[in-house]
Formats: structure tokens, C-alpha cells, sequence
């Protein structure tokens, strides 16, 4: 639906600038509004054209003018660099909100749902367990060291060595030390509890949520990939085939072309969902690893990869379809 007017809004935590831009480019309203004004705003402003640059509370926002009767766009804030005019302030950056929105081509970030910044809540809040974890682990491994104790790697070894070293005394451990070695102890055992109970409840959401369910249906893909999947592309209405949620999550190679003459020059780390990447590849390589014979013309696809191009490329970038497909990603959300 084309509107006449065209709102760019440039978003912070308590100010938002908004700009407001007519079918033929004239800005009518360039102004400040605070949270509660812009609400008000959004309620008494008439069907429009609303842009926000993607950053913190952008899709809470575009919920908000959708429930007002607004076409709300997300657009990526790499786009609206090149439309800024003059030095970088909340006026001219909601200006260059409104200007990119009106250019054809823009490609807009999906808007998440409720549900989809829930799930992904959940996720982050596992990662940032295990994260803990990890520095927790690093932190007593290095002051043990700097006692004459190593300890071998894995948790496992970490959390069965640390009683007996507390028992120990005939080590250089210091008596004082002590206590705040078993409190970090018991803490490190508190964090794993926590993430061990964090995977279950998610298996559990997995298994009870109908799109979810289906992602696991992929090769490679379980309950972290498919929370993590659904969590990024939601029903997939978003992209108009299976390529450009691939590009979107960051699975497919960049491109520097010219003359006709295409070059390929890998994926790249910066684009894209990196933690979904990450997640999908090592589902990918864990598939091929444990191949041992085709069993569909997928497998038989791979398997011919890999007497072709050896099995690291095959593991490392190709192999990374077999979770996200571009032909039957969206086939499996029907």
C-alpha cells in the first residue's frame, strides 16, 4: 500500500526524534518527543509510512504503530548512513530514516513478534550462564596454576579435581585462601546447575512449539538451532524465498563482481546472525562426521561434494546448507 506520508523516527531511550516527510520529499515536522508524547503521537497521526533504524526497542516500536494502523519498517542502519545529510544529529538522522524508507530495494529487518524476542531472551540468558561459566572455570584455573596445581581441561576434570585440592594439605595452597576457593566452587556448581536446567526448559519449548518442532526435522538442527532459528526468521513471511533467509541469518558467500565476472569470496564473520551461524555449522559438520552411507538424494549430493571439492572445504562452508537450505528452509515452516 502506498501512503502519502512517510515518518522517520530516530529512536533513544527516553528522547525520539521524528521526522515528518510528504509523498514529494517535503519534511513537515522535524521534532523531540519523549516516550509517552510519541505514543500519543503514533495514536493521533493518520495511516502512514513509519521507519525506525534498527537499534535497541526498534521492533517493540513497530509493534506499537502496526497496533495504530501504521506500516511500520525496520530498516538497517548501514542503509541510512548514506542518506544523512550534513553532521550526524537526532534531527538529520531521522531525516535520513524517512529518505531511506521511501528508496526501492531497501531490505528491511523482519519484525520480531512477542513470542520470538521471548524465546530469544531465553537463549541469551543461557549464553550469558555459560559465558560465566566459562570465565569462572579460566579464573581458578589460573590462580591454581600460580600454586603448582594444574588441572586438565574440561569441566568435568575442573569440578572433580577442585574437592580434592581443597583436601589436600599437603599443596601450597594457602589455608586462608581456602575458604574462597570452595565458596567458588559451590558457585561454579550453582552455574551448571542453572544451565543444565536452562537446556531442559528449552527442550521442553521446543517440543511443545509447532514451528520449532518442524526445524529439528533438518539434518543437524536441535532445540537450540530451532529456537534460535525461529527466534531470527520467525514464520519466514519476511523473505520471498528460501536464499534470502539464508542471507539473512548469514549462510550464503559474499560477492564482488564486476565486468560480468563473478567472484566469490567466502562467508563473512561480520554479517548475519553470528551465534545462529555458529549453532548451524557445528549441527552441519556433526551430520557429515556421522554420514556413513546416502540415504536420500541429499546425502548422495553430499557425498559427491565431498569426492569433489575434499571433506574440510565440504565441512566448512557448504555443509552449512544441509541445515539451512535455501530450497527447503521455508518448505519446513509449511
Amino acid at each position: 500500500m502506498s501512503y502519502s506520508t512517510t515518518v522517520g523516527v530516530d529512536l533513544a531511550k527516553n528522547v525520539i526524534q521524528v521526522s515528518v516527510v510528504s509523498g514529494r520529499g517535503k519534511e513537515f515536522v522535524n521534532r523531540s518527543l519523549t516516550r509517552n508524547k510519541f505514543a500519543e503521537f503514533l495514536g493521533k497521526q493518520k495511516p502512514s509510512l513509519v521507519a525506525f533504524e534498527s537499534c535497541a526497542t526498534a521492533h517493540y516500536w513497530a509493534r506499537t504503530a502496526q497496533r495504530h494502523g501504521h506500516e511500520a519498517r525496520i530498516v538497517p542502519a548501514k542503509a541510512v548512513a548514506p542518506f544523512r545529510q550534513g553532521h550526524k544529529t537526532d534531527s538529520n538522522d531521522a531525516l535520513a530514516v524517512a529518505e531511506t524508507a521511501r528508496r526501492p530495494n531497501i531490505k528491511e529487518a523482519p519484525i520480531k513478534t512477542v513470542e520470538q524476542q521471548g524465546l530469544q531472551a531465553i537463549l541469551r540468558a543461557r549464553d550469558r550462564l555459560i559465558q560465566e561459566c566459562i570465565a569462572q572455570s579460566n579464573h581458578l584455573r589460573g590462580i591454581l596454576l600460580e600454586f603448582g596445581i594444574a588441572i586438565p581441561q574440561g569441566f568435568a576434570a575442573l569440578l572433580r579435581t577442585l574437592p580434592e585440592v581443597l583436601e589436600d594439605g599437603d599443596n601450597e595452597l594457602p589455608d586462608f585462601y581456602r575458604p574462597t576457593l570452595h565458596r567458588m566452587y559451590h558457585r561454579m556448581l550453582e552455574l551448571r546447575q542453572d544451565i543444565d536446567a536452562m537446556t531442559r526448559e528449552v527442550g521442553q519449548l521446543v517440543k511443545n512449539h509447532s514451528v520449532c518442532s518442524r526445524f529439528t526435522a533438518l539434518e543437524g538442527v536441535g532445540p537450540i538451532g530451532a529456537m534460535s532459528l525461529h527466534a531470527t526468521i520467525g514464520s519466514g513471511a519476511a523473505f520471498s524465498k528460501g536464499r534470502e533467509a539464508s542471507a539473512y541469518v548469514g549462510l550464503t558467500p559474499r560477492q564482488y563482481s564486476s565486468g560480468g565476472k563473478a567472484n566469490i569470496v567466502g562467508l563473512s564473520k561480520r554479517v548475519g546472525n553470528r551465534k545462529l551461524r555458529s549453532v548451524l555449522i557445528q549441527g552441519a559438520l556433526a551430520y557429515v562426521y556421522r554420514m556413513k552411507e546416502p540415504r536420500s538424494a541429499k546425502d548422495r549430493w553430499l557425498k559427491g561434494l565431498i569426492e569433489r571439492a575434499g571433506p574440510r572445504r565440504t565441512y566448512s562452508v557448504p555443509a552449512t546448507l544441509i541445515c539451512c537450505n535455501p530450497t527447503n528452509l521455508l518448505a519446513e515452516l509449511g
